[in-house]
């Protein structure tokens, strides 16, 4: 009787307890993709998105959303062509990197053996091949801006390099012309023939084009911009269309459907190998590709600092033509690839885990600014990885605060021009409050004690605060305006020299289809662009801003009516 009843205990709890959860299904991890879309489409502000979620056989998922013409409200649909920008780089690699397989092409010989018009100032050392392909040269990254990208090499000439080639990172669209060009010189064929025969028709990418023209764009999404390029974005920036136009680049000029780009994610995720079965690049190749690059004393390549707010992990290291996640301590060891994307109308980003054989692409078309669409991608891997491994999945991430200032109370105080003009910064809780004529406006953060200010009366320039030795905020300036607050003791006037009174001005021009301006201002006695990056004088009418060389000339009227940055102008334009 006792043992009956035990049994009959045994039983009873058993079925009270709880059950277990089951494991979670590929059909679940696609549901919950799904079910994020809509949402991180909505914080990046992009009128359309595509994505593609593939595993190392067959396309698991696309999404599609919003409008591919906002005008005609047209719907994005799985035919939609989308431009990727800066991915065409992996696959311009894979161009060169069958050349090397075919030994036509040392990677570790100097660039002028394959190009011997090819000339920049780099202090006497050789630039070698694969330091183009891990952006490890020392190329400016835009040196000039041209439809064409052979003139873009071409006046590299005027040049130098950033640092002694092979000793540092920078990412360069100019290195990748530069592979492109060396690629038309083997193949004695343009470029844009040879990626079309080497890499987009072995893996069947038969919907993607390799430039832009207006037939290779009439299947595309319209491309949007910001309508007011002559200022910073606010929230909800109005949208205009990208200009349709020719563009032909090694670095970006590649259009695509999500099932394309997915095909083209499998040969990564099978190691090279396309649908058919064809090895598209040898293994060494290949795994040359997908590893860090290094310097010329052994430590892996990759930006020192992050490149992309809202994918931190992106270029921190970086192989031939896609950045790596080898020290993504999030992946747990995966090995993991992917690149980012952004040209005139259009972004894009991939992520590829080699590891565990699945990848995804999300394609918008908003360009660059304020987001690439990576949200929806690291959530879709940070997804499918949990699956693989049969955990939960994760929540999807919350919804940015855009105005969120952790240290907002630092700004705290009342600013005044010595002209009198004032407005005080309110001291709020995780944010930054101006008042300013008895309203009250919020400041969004740009950066580091930079913030666009939704008040009307501050929308031409970001403000800009700065702080003393002790690290407190002490001042303020927009545009050429300086105002100074209680713990301000510095000097409230600074001289300068007059004839750069005839390079103040507003100055602009239009790359790749979309208008650039850009407002040289005196501030503190210092020469800006835009009252943000400071201009250090050379000699003569040259100074430095960055990495770059500024130079005005045309003087007419005792106004500088060209700046030229580099070898792109801009020129004068008699509006504030």
């Amino acid at each position: 009787m006792r043992t009956i009843l035990a049994s009959l205990l045994i039983v009873a709890l058993a079925a009270a307890a709880p059950t277990a959860p089951s494991a979670p299904t590929l059909d679940d991890a696609i549901a919950a993709i799904r079910a994020y879309a809509p949402e991180a489409m909505a914080e990046q502000g992009t009128p359309g998105l595509s994505v593609a979620i593939t595993d190392r056989t067959h396309t698991l998922a696309i999404i599609t959303l919003g409008y591919a013409n906002l005008e005609a409200r047209t719907p994005v649909t799985p035919a939609t062509r989308f431009a990727i920008g800066s991915i065409t780089k992996s696959m311009t690699t894979l161009a060169l990197l069958q050349l090397h397989d075919a030994h036509r092409v040392d990677l570790n010989a100097s660039v002028t053996r394959y190009l011997p018009w090819f000339s920049i100032d780099s202090a006497g050392k050789p630039i070698l091949v694969h330091e183009l392909l891990s952006h490890t040269a020392g190329l400016p990254d835009d040196y000039s801006v041209a439809p064409g990208y052979l003139y873009d090499v071409e006046v590299l000439r005027e040049g130098h390099t950033l640092f002694t080639p092979g000793t540092a990172w920078s990412y360069s669209n100019d290195g990748y012309a530069t592979v492109g060009a060396v690629i038309a010189a083997l193949d004695r064929r343009p470029w844009a023939d040879s990626l079309q025969a080497r890499v987009l028709d072995p893996i069947g990418m038969n919907d993607t084009a390799p430039v832009f023209t207006p037939d290779t764009l009439e299947s595309a999404a319209t491309g949007y911009e910001f309508r007011d390029a002559d200022r910073p974005a606010p929230l909800h920036p109005a949208l205009v269309p990208s200009r349709v136009l020719d563009f032909v680049d090694p670095a970006g000029s590649v259009l695509s459907t999500p099932g394309d780009m997915a095909r083209y994610l499998r040969v990564y995720l099978n190691g090279g190998v396309t649908a058919s079965g064809r090895r598209l690049v040898s293994r060494a190749s290949f795994d040359a590709m997908t590893r860090p690059d290094t310097y010329r004393n052994g430590r892996p390549a990759g930006s020192p600092v992050p490149m992309l707010a809202e994918a931190p992990q992106f270029y921190r290291q970086y192989g031939y033509g896609l950045a790596v996640f080898g020290n993504d301590a999030s992946l747990g060891g995966d090995h993991v690839v992917g690149h980012t994307g952004g040209i005139s109308g259009y972004t894009a980003c991939m992520q590829a885990n080699l590891t565990r054989g699945f990848g995804a692409i999300a394609m918008a078309n908003l360009v660059e600014e304020p987001l690439h669409p990576c949200a929806i991608v690291l959530y879709a891997m940070r997804v499918l990885r949990a699956q693989s491994l049969g955990q939960p999945l994760p929540a999807p991430p919350p919804a940015p605060d855009p105005a969120l200032v952790p240290n907002g109370a630092d700004y705290s105080g009342r600013y005044t021009a010595t002209d009198g003009t004032a407005f005080t910064i309110a001291g709020v809780p995780g944010r930054v409050v101006m008042i300013d004529r008895g309203q009250s406006y919020v400041c969004y953060p740009r950066a580091t004690d930079l913030f666009w200010s939704s008040d009307p009366h501050f929308a031409l320039f970001l403000l800009r605060f700065g702080r003393n030795a002790s690290k407190h905020v002490v001042e303020a300036t927009y545009g050429s305006q300086w105002f100074g607050n209680q713990q301000y003791f510095g000097p409230r006037r600074w001289s300068y020299p007059r004839r750069w009174d005839a390079y103040v001005g507003r100055y602009e021009n239009v790359f790749w289809g979309s208008p650039d301006v850009v407002r040289v201002l005196v501030v503190k006695g210092a020469l800006t662009l835009d009252g943000v990056q400071p201009l250090s004088p050379l000699n003569g009418d040259a100074f430095a801003v960055g990495p770059d060389v500024v130079r005005f000339d045309a003087i007419a009227g005792g106004k500088a009516q060209r700046m030229r940055v580099d070898a792109i102008d801009l020129y004068r334009v008699e509006l504030p």
